[in-house]
């Protein structure tokens, strides 16, 4: 696990961290409510790819540039670096305002990882058989939604101008309606598919998860639109999980504390897939 200090003095900023994929999310807002968005990332770890991010519960040694740092609503919306070492370099920027994925995020420069990274896991390491937990976690639907958005600006910007045709099943479900609208039928489609752990396909595009720990993408010959692990697992995982028989030994269990389920809707963001597809293209 790795540990980011200082790089002016080597202070400690961080409890030890292991790297996961970099969120889908982490740059779209969810609507303003009364209900704070909870940690971009899971407690005990960070996000790479340029700069670094971490959950705001596992920094340490950190205080306020300004007394009274600026907020849009409820909280602090990380326009500027607002958080400084104890040393007074200033190092992170927080961002903790209604309908924003709450994080930090350290300034190029101003940190450095010491530790042993994890080793890089095997894919055949996790579970890509297991069904996602429930659909009473209030944010599933939420980043997995906003994952779906990217994802289908991903396919597009894949296919180019060619209409999009996805394979029979939970891919066809989401993704074919928006497909559609945004490339009516008319040239010959390119086809979509899903492939990854356990799943082989034929087709022009082929929709692949993202290593959980790394972001790379799942490595298959072809055009490839990596997605977000939990969407992949979501989509891939679309029967309903084994339930003991009722009655007997299992009543009382089953009464009492029944079994976690998939979620059986989810809603593709298609505000994600606007913003994407509006940003200039390299």
């Amino acid at each position: 696990m790795v540990v980011f200090e200082c790089v002016a003095c080597g202070a400690a900023l961080t409890v030890p961290l292991r790297q996961v994929d970099r969120p889908d999310h982490e740059h779209h807002v969810w609507a303003n409510s009364t209900s704070f968005t909870p940690s971009l990332l899971p407690p005990g770890t960070y996000a790479a790819q340029g700069d670094f991010l971490a959950g705001p519960g596992d920094v340490r040694g950190l205080s306020w540039v300004d007394d009274h740092p600026e907020g849009w609503c409820c909280g602090v919306n990380g326009a500027d670096p607002n958080l400084a070492c104890a040393c007074g370099q200033p190092v992170a920027t927080r961002v903790d305002d209604c309908s924003w994925w709450q994080v930090v995020r350290f300034e190029p420069g101003a940190v450095r990882a010491t530790g042993e990274p994890d080793p890089v896991r095997p894919w055949d390491a996790f579970d890509w058989d297991g069904v996602p937990l429930t659909e009473s976690e209030l944010w599933w639907p939420r980043r997995v939604g906003i994952a779906a958005g990217a994802a289908l600006a991903g396919v597009l910007l894949a296919a180019q101008d060619a209409p999009v045709l996805a394979a029979d099943g939970p891919v066809h479900d989401l993704f074919q309606s928006h497909l559609d609208a945004w490339r009516p039928p008319g040239p010959p489609p390119r086809t979509l598919a899903q492939a990854g752990p356990g799943l082989t396909a034929q087709a022009d595009l082929l929709m692949v998860p993202r290593h959980p720990q790394t972001g790379e993408a799942w490595p298959v010959p072809g055009t490839t639109v990596p997605i977000s692990a939990e969407l992949w697992l979501w989509l891939a995982n679309d029967k309903p999980p084994y339930l003991p028989r009722t009655g007997g030994q299992w009543e009382p269990y089953l009464r009492h504390d029944p079994l976690p389920c998939r979620p059986r809707e989810l809603r593709l963001d298609d505000n994600v897939t606007r913003s994407v597809m509006s940003k200039p293209r390299k």
